[in-house]
């Protein structure tokens, strides 16, 4: 199962501790909303080539 995890801002140590439970053994990707210029594009991509996909804040 290939999980993408979507921050719109920095994750707190919380959040990555969280993320690193949900993505153990698991395949996982990142993709950060959080800079300038988001390729959203490719987000896109990255949604549909996941099996699931989490939205942090």
């Amino acid at each position: 199962m290939k999980i993408l995890h979507v921050y719109r801002s920095e994750p707190n140590e919380e959040v990555k501790k969280l993320v690193a439970i949900v993505s153990e053994g698991r395949d996982n990707e990142t993709f950060n909303l959080n800079v300038a210029s988001p390729d959203y594009d490719k987000l896109v991509e990255m949604v549909y080539g996941a099996d699931q996909t989490i939205c942090w804040w």
